[in-house]
């Protein structure tokens, strides 16, 4: 039975399982909260969408996922516990129904301590090591993918719609397996680069790469205090530009952890620890550390979500990831390592650390003294705000090993979390070191590395007025263009710039999202309406461009599309890029008239 699209109402039934609500709508499935006998799971339904790079392969998908779990049986890993078709005909999964917050939320609104971090990711490391050693691949590790049990505190690898095994089919046509490019190993982009000529050829997923993915999770967690927000990051696998040490970043990371990071982000995988059980050593022997600074917050908490009291949420306890609509997922990276975005975002890195490194010579050796400012990243999926923790502490997690053993010495008393009760005696705590007072350069600055990539230009910052760097067209696209769509480099096609916004009528653009242009009706000339008729839908990415960067004609929106389809096609790689005067610029978005010539290029500007 070929599966339709899901339309599951609360009440409907999915094969005797009573739905109480969606939640979550991942790549490959929807999510939905089923009861049946009393018991509560996680039912998640097999859905073809078409940016799934496998097409027919839905229930094959699905059943690989199945066999995955079934091999598997961790405290740390979503268990299964059935499996059927759905009336409509998708087949679907029944998993446990974890009811907690996925990491992000966890780590931004429990306040947790590097000890605690280390003590999750010790336990995450472990749960990797035991599917290591069946043969298993998550091949999607990333913040929204891991929860926190609200019951005991203990981490929960899921949705595996991306695993592989030993000997499993390969059920994707693209160079690379399924996966979120922001953690994507480098050599993957690295080897798209090597092979773009050949169409066979199959990135072998290792588990040098799962560490990546491990590295990208806590590198994220230690340098941001806001994990689930949408904004601009530093790329983090960037073939050019070298992470960020996690302590350049926040003072806070004790120096041997961010070390340890520094070294399973390397762009060299046989400098990574060997496998996830020496990882797994390696976080846990951090974690019996019995330095001070491993007992208080990653970050300040006056920095991150407020723990006063808030509305109780039930917390989606997810079988697949949470992705909103409206923020498509932008596959469209693997066919452009040399972006525009790319480059920027590690420009803004650059100027951010060196920032970093002025105020930290200008506060005095005390690590502690201040939070260092945030690096610059380029934007990614955000993570739905599926739940809204009440005002209640952080779950004790049973330790992964043995006790840290206390510090010799004076008895020094562990900051205290934000809203905790217990009171820290005055008399044995040591006398605060005075934060020295920053120039107002230096508080500038910090001011300045603090802001995304848009807004450091539209304020002025320094180290971010400089213009953009030269891209090229992503691979394939200067064949598919001349050659499959028969576009010439004079042509210039008028669009609809963003077609969820109304036409011809100036509209606001946010920074670094993504847009969808299509061709309208009654506009096209003689020769558009040959190569991209009415309806052709283009796929970009908006950027914002200032007077301070030497630009002559002043402020512009500008839009780079590097994907189209015309209708009754196949989706094709292009270098399109439009170009509308920007009216007005505030807090990361750019107002301009939804309505612009582009232009076919081969590299911008």
């Amino acid at each position: 039975m070929t599966p339709t699209l899901l339309n599951v109402p609360p009440g409907s039934l999915i094969d005797g399982w009573q739905v109480s609500k969606a939640l979550g709508d991942g790549g490959f499935a929807f999510v939905f909260l089923g009861e049946k006998n009393g018991k509560h799971r996680a039912i998640k339904v097999a859905q073809h969408r078409e940016t799934s790079g496998d097409l027919k392969q839905t229930h094959a998908r699905t059943l690989r996922e199945l066999t995955a779990l079934l091999m598997l049986e961790h405290p740390n890993i979503v268990r299964p516990q059935g499996h059927g078709f759905a009336e409509s005909g998708n087949l679907y999964l029944a998993l446990d129904y974890v009811e907690g917050w996925t990491l992000a939320e966890w780590a931004e609104r429990k306040h947790p301590t590097v000890r605690e971090v280390l003590g999750v990711f010790e336990k995450i490391a472990g749960a990797l090591s035991y599917m290591h050693g069946r043969g298993i691949l998550h091949r999607d590790l990333k913040l929204s993918n891991v929860l926190i049990r609200k019951s005991d505190g203990e981490p929960v690898i899921i949705d595996f719609s991306c695993a592989s095994y030993t000997l499993a089919e390969d059920l994707t046509d693209g160079g690379l397996p399924p996966g979120t490019d922001r953690y994507r190993a480098p050599e993957q982009f690295q080897f798209l680069r090597a092979h773009k000529d050949e169409q066979r050829a199959r990135y072998a997923f290792q588990v040098a790469d799962e560490i990546f993915a491990v590295g990208v999770m806590l590198h994220e967690l230690l340098t941001d205090p806001r994990p689930t927000e949408f904004r601009a990051r530093f790329d983090l696998n960037s073939p050019a530009l070298r992470p960020p040490p996690p302590r350049s970043v926040n003072s806070r990371v004790p120096a041997p952890l961010s070390d340890l990071v520094e070294s399973i982000l390397s762009r060299e995988p046989t400098r990574r620890p060997v496998d996830t059980e020496a990882l797994r050593r390696e976080l846990a022997d951090l974690r019996s550390v019995p330095a001070v600074e491993y007992d208080v917050p990653v970050h300040p908490p006056s920095k991150q979500r407020p723990r006063e009291p808030e509305p109780e949420v039930e917390s989606a306890a997810l079988g697949g990831p949470l992705v909103p609509p409206p923020l498509k997922q932008d596959a469209a990276l693997l066919k452009r390592p040399r972006g525009w975005a790319r480059w920027s975002g590690g420009l803004a890195g650059l100027a951010a650390l060196g920032i970093a490194a002025l105020l930290w010579r200008a506060s005095g050796d005390d690590p502690g003294s201040h939070a260092a400012p945030r690096v610059a990243e380029r934007p990614r999926p955000l993570v739905a705000p599926h739940s809204t923790p009440p005002d209640t502490a952080p779950p004790a997690m049973s330790p992964p090993g043995p006790s840290p053993v206390k510090a010799p010495g004076p008895a020094i008393a562990a900051a205290p979390k934000e809203g905790s009760t217990v009171k820290t005696p005055s008399p044995e705590a040591p006398p605060q070191r005075r934060t020295p007072r920053l120039p107002k350069k230096a508080v500038a600055a910090a001011e300045c590395a603090s802001l995304s990539l848009v807004a450091a230009l539209a304020a002025g910052c320094p180290g971010a007025q400089i213009r953009p760097e030269a891209f090229t067209c992503p691979a394939g696209a200067e064949d598919a263009m001349l050659e499959q769509l028969r576009w010439r480099w004079s042509d210039r096609f008028i669009l609809q710039l963003d077609d969820r916004q109304e036409y011809f009528t100036n509209v606001w653009f946010t920074a670094g999202a993504e847009v969808v242009g299509v061709v309208p009706k009654g506009h096209n000339r003689d020769r558009q309406q040959e190569v991209a008729p009415t309806g052709t839908r283009f796929y970009g990415k908006a950027y914002y461009l200032s007077d301070r960067m030497g630009r002559a004609d002043g402020p512009s929106l500008v839009i780079r599309y590097d994907r189209v389809k015309l209708p009754g096609q196949d989706e094709q790689p292009v270098c399109f890029v439009a170009e509308a005067t920007a009216l007005e610029f505030k807090d990361g978005r750019v107002k301009a008239l939804n309505a612009a010539d582009g232009n076919v290029v081969d590299r911008w500007p």
